[in-house]
């Protein structure tokens, strides 16, 4: 089989994860999991950052300085709209997720308010900018990430019990290099 044609088959096997409701808690659509997993992603780079570890520095397309892939400036400590961790005043820019999921902003913003509708996220005004608002996760949000994994824990489990440890090894070789060009 050809790689377009196996690729465009693991990508229907993955979707059809997200459609079987049998083993799952249903709570988010895959939509909303992308929109939760990228906040919760900036997070982690921001707290590294906060902590002092090395973030690979990226910047918002765009912006000066900034590229066409759509990478994004993850805050560190110092910048203006992020001067203490423990202040409170964290969270992410909308336009942060636009570029991390490569989205309209329109799209972008209509996700946003559903999941705030839900109670999954919370935006706060920014201090620095107020046409900017800061999006952070709800401890709603954490859990329902959490709870969702399992189709991924599934996909792993089924793809460990078929692969030998070296196939299984090369695979995580060949994602992780794959996932570092995209």
């Amino acid at each position: 089989m050809s790689l377009p044609r196996s690729l465009e088959r693991l990508h229907r096997q993955l979707t059809d994860l997200w459609s079987d409701t049998s083993d799952r808690p249903c709570e988010l659509t895959h939509s909303e999991y992308g929109y939760l997993r990228a906040i919760e992603r900036l997070d982690g780079e921001q707290l590294a950052r906060a902590a002092g570890e090395f973030v690979p520095e990226v910047v918002h397309a765009g912006k000066p300085g900034g590229n066409a892939r759509g990478k994004l400036s993850i805050p560190k400590l110092g910048d203006p709209h992020i001067s203490d961790p423990n202040s409170g005043d964290i969270g992410h820019h909308l336009q942060d997720l636009v570029a991390l999921l490569k989205v309209r902003k329109a799209s972008a913003s209509v996700a946003i308010a559903k999941l705030e509708k839900r109670g999954l996220i919370c935006r706060f005004a920014c201090q620095y900018d107020a046409r900017a608002q800061h999006i952070v996760l709800t401890d709603k949000g954490k859990e329902s990430l959490r709870a969702e994994e399992v189709v991924y824990e599934a996909a792993t489990a089924r793809i460990e019990n078929l692969l030998t440890p070296e196939e299984l090894s090369a695979l995580k070789s060949c994602l992780s290099k794959i996932d570092k060009a995209f």
